[in-house]
């Protein structure tokens, strides 16, 4: 080594010479069972029309053809590398990179970073579902069953930035009494009617009185403010926190939080809770769809709860592919009557657990002789008999409108009289810890019950208990995989149409890693694993 050259930084003159090597095709130092290879030969098969359409056909080309920097951005995913400064830093070191780049230049981060910030959430649905159709060739991949669940996932927001919208609404509404407040002493100090003007006609009027006047602001301690200045300064703080306002509630929309750093990120519980105090963190919430152990679709949503995705979600899919699936299987978060007539209604059959499924087992359930399913029906006097012999009629049907526009109907049911009743403890509930006056009132919805049976005629099933099993093991693996193994725990980009791209080439990673672990395990074709053997 040679010395003299050790504090120059260039390290190549610090060895001596060395035999020049012709450099031949990186792909024979690579194996044949690497995934690199089958990523290479899968995607080839792509059509990258509407990703070339991305970039520019006048000016200078691209460094590096958009389509092999898309094999190498899922290759990275794959590997669980999401930093772009990794992925270039792969590409100066790893020969699986270097190959799939095909002698072209090696890229540095910023390129990878505007291939990011050019493709769009329709290209990538796109891709994915051109792999999903090239994978159904040799795979089984029949669009019997989709298995569908959620999960919050931390978004990249600071954690103390919350807008609350009950915020903004109790201060909002406190606006009409100041500019009350401020008209009254604008019109003390000028001795106009200004009752009916709002806030930029009052700044208006303000600032010709002042110009008139020649008044000067001052500022500072020391100097004394004109009661014009200090009403014209006041009714701009006035009118600067009605669009303060404005704009914050036209950011949160139907939502009742956001984050200042993130204003598509939502304030949610999530499992990590490190201190157990119940803390709120900037998250979103996330869909996947697998069917055969592939990620078929991925979708963001703001919803706290699984039950309000399910239905957009199904919309999704239905415009992603050509192909109609036959069964959805999800678990109790997703069990609600407008989740199951809408799917029922589309031609979907359900495996839906339902959400009193492990509560309706218990004793205490059975010996509840308060709920409907414990007393008598009679459907030819549409009457329901209680423990106690006496007969609930029905009285009208009650209409209620959920958030979401849907209409549920429940049927009223009300006993003749529940006084000098034995049993009315354990039959009617207690209201701020004394029994209701009334007499006991039950409601059923009938179309529910009737989703109800049809679902668990199919959940019951032994090919139900399969899906049920097989949800378990591949979405929630899916999440597993995704989380511990690919660790990854927290988004890396801001804003909704960014996290869906991320969560798209993620997609994209973890179903060419599936496809290869299924043919290296000899496990094509296998659609569902079986009861006993996933036991």
């Amino acid at each position: 080594m040679n010395r003299n050259h050790i504090q120059q930084g260039n390290y190549t003159k610090l060895s001596g010479f060395r035999q020049v090597v012709l450099s031949l095709d990186y792909g024979f130092q690579i194996g044949p069972k690497e995934p690199v290879r089958l990523l290479d030969a899968v995607l080839e098969e792509l059509d990258y029309t509407r990703l070339q359409h991305l970039y520019s056909s006048k000016g200078r080309k691209s460094l590096v053809p958009p389509h092999l920097l898309f094999k190498v951005y899922v290759l990275a995913m794959t590997e669980g590398i999401v930093s772009v400064r990794k992925i270039a830093e792969q590409c100066t070191k790893n020969i699986h990179y270097m190959w799939l780049l095909q002698g072209y230049p090696t890229p540095s981060h910023m390129v990878f970073h505007r291939f990011f910030q050019r493709l769009t959430v329709d290209v990538l649905r796109d891709l994915l579902s051109q792999f999903i159709q090239a994978l159904s060739e040799f795979d089984s991949l029949d669009f019997s069953e989709v298995f569908i669940d959620g999960t919050k996932w931390e978004a990249y927001a600071n954690k103390y930035t919350f807008v609350w919208k009950k915020a903004i609404l109790k201060h909002y509404a406190k606006l009409p009494d100041k500019l009350l407040v401020l008209q009254y002493e604008i019109q003390n100090l000028l001795d106009i009617d200004v009752s009916d003007m709002t806030e930029d006609e009052l700044l208006v009027l303000l600032e010709q009185s002042i110009r008139e006047k020649q008044i000067e602001f001052v500022h500072g301690t020391g100097k004394r403010k004109h009661p014009l200045q200090r009403a014209f300064e006041s009714c701009l703080a006035l009118r600067d926190k009605r669009n303060e306002y404005d704009e914050k509630l036209a950011i949160l929309g139907s939502r009742n939080s956001y984050s200042k750093t993130d204003h598509d990120a939502t304030f949610m519980r999530l499992k990590e809770d490190h201190m157990l105090n119940g803390q709120l963190k900037p998250a979103y919430n996330v869909q996947l769809a697998v069917h055969s152990e592939y990620i078929m679709g991925v979708g963001v949503f703001p919803n706290p709860t699984d039950t309000n995705t399910l239905i957009p979600f199904m919309q999704q899919l239905e415009g992603q592919y050509k192909q109609h699936f036959q069964y959805v299987v999800a678990d109790a978060g997703y069990d609600s009557n407008e989740n199951l007539a809408w799917l029922w209604a589309h031609d979907y059959k359900t495996c839906i657990k339902p959400s009193t499924y492990e509560l309706s087992k218990t004793k205490k359930y059975k010996k509840d002789i308060g709920r409907a399913d414990n007393m008598v029906y009679d459907e030819a006097t549409d009457t329901f008999t209680c423990a106690k012999g006496r007969t609930l009629r029905f009285q009208y049907i009650r209409r209620n409108k959920s958030k979401t526009g849907f209409i549920k109907q429940n049927r009223v049911y009300r006993c003749e009289n529940c006084n000098y009743c034995g049993l009315r403890k354990e039959c009617q509930k207690l209201k701020f810890g004394k029994l209701p006056k009334g007499n006991k009132t039950i409601y059923i919805a009938t179309d529910y019950r009737e989703l109800l049976a049809k679902n668990k005629a199919v959940f019951d099933s032994d090919y139900g208990l399969q899906l049920r099993v097989n949800r378990s093991i591949q979405v929630e693996g899916a999440f597993g995989i995704t989380k511990e193994d690919f660790e990854y725990t927290r988004f890396r980009h801001r804003g909704k149409v960014n996290v869906e791209k991320d969560l798209l080439l993620l997609a994209f990673g973890y179903n060419l890693l599936k496809l290869h672990n299924r043919i290296q395990k000899k496990r094509l074709g296998q659609r569902l694993f079986e009861t006993n053997s996933a036991a």
